[in-house]
């Protein structure tokens, strides 16, 4: 069992989610000890500052950033030009 799969997730899956696909990646690979995962609740009208100002912050580092939609891609792919 994956380390961020925890119990308490697993129920909040299983309540939430309709028809739900697992996929599992090979134990040969492991996450990088410098990788930091976080998240931050933001208000909605201020989601594109605060991940302007993140992003420009901590310049020179790598991202990964998620969106809902592909039309949602293509605004944030606009506004970080």
């Amino acid at each position: 069992s994956s380390a961020t799969m925890t119990n308490k997730v697993k129920k909040l899956q299983r309540a939430s989610l309709s028809d739900p696909v697992k996929i599992t990646v090979s134990h040969k690979y492991q996450t990088v000890s410098q990788l930091q995962q976080k998240y931050l609740f933001v208000p909605a009208k201020y989601k594109d500052v605060y991940l302007t100002y993140i992003l420009n912050d901590m310049a020179g580092n790598s991202f990964m950033v998620f969106v809902a939609t592909c039309e949602h891609a293509q605004r944030v792919s606009l506004m970080l030009r």
